[in-house]
C-alpha cells in the first residue's frame, strides 16, 4: 500500500491504486460453496433474538441501555495499580505460560474469603470455576446437562442471552411464568430437569424473589431432582431492604449452581465471572471450559485478585451503590412525573426499570422516534419466548446515564408514549 522514495518520503503505491480501480482488493464474493452445510435459514445462531445496541450508543444523549457503565467513573488508577502488580517479574512464569486449564489460585482465594463469604457461601477451592463472564458459565452448564436434563426451564420474560446459550448448547427450552415475586415454582413444566432463575433482581423486571419463594423453589427442585442455576444478577444493588441470602446458601444437597459476574461491578469488557457448584460439577465444567478456551487470561485473574484483596473492589462497589441509588431515585421521580399512566414493576434496586404501558403499540415506530431524539432503550418483545407478549413493555436502564440527563431523557420518553396513545 505504501512505498518510500529516497529523501522524499512515503507515498501511496501506484500498484495499490490500480488494484482498487480494478476491484482486486475486495472483489465481489461468490456464493459460499458449502452454504448448504450451515444450519438452515431461520435456525442460524446469528438469527437468534438478542438485545442489541448501536455501536456508538455512548454518542446518544439518553442511553437507557443495559450492560454498560459510565466510563468516566471507572476506577482507572486502582485498576492500573493492580495490573502493575500482576505484571511483577516474579509472577511472569505464572501467567505467561500455559496453566493447563487451572485458574489463578489468588483469585479463587479472594472469591472464597471475600465475595462469596459476604453472600453467605462457605465453599472450598474445588467448588469454584472462573469463567469468561456469566454468559460463558451458562453455556458450559447447557453443554454439561444437555443429554440428561430433558428440558431447561427459563423465566418468561427473561434473559434472552441465557435462552440462546441453552438453545445453542443443544437443549430444549420451556417458559416458566414470572410474577411480582419472580419465577413461580408451581408453573415449572414437568419435563424440566434444569431451572434458570435470577432471584436477586429478575431479568428484566427487576423484582426480588422473597425468601419463602426461594425455599419453595429449592424444595420443588429437590423433590423432582432438578438442578437450579442461580444467576445472582445485581445482588449488591438493593436500595430499600437488606440483601436476601442466595438460594445456594439454603441448599444442602448440591442442587444449586451459583453463577456470578465480576464484570458488572467493575467493567463488562473484562469478561470475568465464576460459577460455584458441587466439586463433581466443577470438575466436569472445567473439562468443558478447557475445550472451549482453556481458561480466562491468568493475568486478568491475577489483577482482579489484587483489586479485591487491596479493597478496591469494595470501595468501587460502595461508590457504585451510592451513585446508582441516586439515579434510581431520580428515575422513579421522573417516571412518576412524566409517565404517570405507565405501570412500573415493584423493585427494590438494580439498575433498570420495567415499564408496562398497557397498550400494544408499534414498538418499531416508538423506537425510531425515540432514537431520532437521542434516546436508546430495551424493547419488551426480545425478553419473551413469544415476542407478541412484550409489545407495550420497555426496560429503561440507568447505569451509564449521567444523573443530570435522566429527567430530560424520561420526559422525552413520556412525550413519545403520549403520541403513541
Amino acid at each position: 500500500m505504501i512505498i518510500s522514495k529516497d529523501r522524499s518520503g512515503y507515498f501511496v503505491s501506484p500498484d495499490f491504486v490500480s488494484s482498487l480501480v480494478e476491484g482486486r482488493i475486495h472483489p465481489t464474493q461468490e456464493k459460499l460453496a458449502v452454504d448448504h452445510r450451515l444450519p438452515p435459514v431461520g435456525k442460524r445462531p446469528s438469527e437468534l433474538r438478542k438485545i442489541e445496541h448501536p455501536f456508538d450508543w455512548d454518542k446518544f444523549p439518553y442511553p437507557f441501555v443495559y450492560n454498560q457503565i459510565d466510563p468516566n467513573k471507572f476506577p482507572i488508577q486502582s485498576w492500573r495499580e493492580c495490573m502493575r502488580l500482576a505484571l511483577n517479574k516474579q509472577r511472569l512464569p505464572v501467567w505467561s505460560g500455559d496453566s493447563d486449564g487451572a485458574d489463578s489460585t489468588a483469585l479463587i482465594e479472594q472469591l472464597r474469603k471475600r465475595l462469596l463469604s459476604y453472600r453467605g457461601l462457605r465453599v472450598s477451592a474445588n467448588e469454584i470455576l472462573i469463567t469468561a463472564g456469566a454468559q460463558n458459565a451458562l453455556f458450559i452448564v447447557g453443554l454439561l446437562f444437555r443429554d440428561s436434563c430433558g428440558t431447561i426451564g427459563v423465566e418468561d420474560p427473561g434473559y434472552p442471552e441465557a435462552r440462546n446459550a441453552f438453545e445453542l448448547s443443544g437443549n430444549r427450552i420451556a417458559a416458566v411464568n414470572v410474577d411480582a415475586d419472580g419465577l413461580d415454582p408451581d408453573t415449572i413444566p414437568v419435563e424440566c430437569g434444569v431451572i434458570y432463575t435470577t432471584p436477586s433482581h429478575q431479568f428484566p423486571t427487576g423484582v426480588t424473589m422473597p425468601l419463602e419463594r426461594r425455599k419453595r423453589l429449592l424444595g420443588v427442585a429437590q423433590a423432582r431432582q432438578m438442578v437450579v442455576v442461580e444467576d445472582d444478577y445485581e445482588a449488591e444493588m438493593n436500595y430499600v431492604r437488606d440483601t436476601l441470602p442466595p438460594i445456594r446458601a439454603l441448599d444442602a444437597t448440591g442442587s444449586v449452581i451459583y453463577v456470578g459476574s465480576l464484570s458488572k461491578t467493575v467493567s463488562p469488557g473484562l469478561r470475568l465471572g465464576f460459577m460455584v457448584a458441587h466439586p463433581d460439577i466443577i470438575r466436569e465444567a472445567k473439562a468443558l471450559r478447557r475445550a472451549m478456551l482453556r481458561h480466562p487470561p491468568t493475568i486478568l485473574q491475577d489483577a482482579m485478585a489484587h483489586f479485591i484483596g487491596l479493597g478496591y473492589y469494595d470501595t468501587n462497589l460502595r461508590s457504585l451503590h451510592r451513585r446508582y441509588q441516586s439515579r434510581w431515585q431520580a428515575m422513579k421521580n421522573a417516571m412518576s412525573r412524566y409517565m404517570p399512566s405507565v405501570q412500573l414493576t415493584r423493585a427494590d434496586g438494580g439498575t433498570c426499570f420495567w415499564a408496562d404501558t398497557g397498550s400494544a403499540f408499534d414498538s418499531a415506530v416508538l423506537e425510531a422516534r425515540l432514537n431520532a431524539r437521542g434516546v436508546l432503550y430495551d424493547d419488551g418483545p426480545v425478553f419473551y419466548m413469544d415476542p407478541e407478549m412484550g409489545h407495550g413493555k420497555l426496560r429503561l436502564g440507568f447505569a451509564s446515564m449521567p444523573l443530570k440527563s435522566i429527567e430530560q431523557g424520561i420526559r422525552t420518553v413520556g412525550e413519545e408514549l403520549c403520541k403513541q396513545g
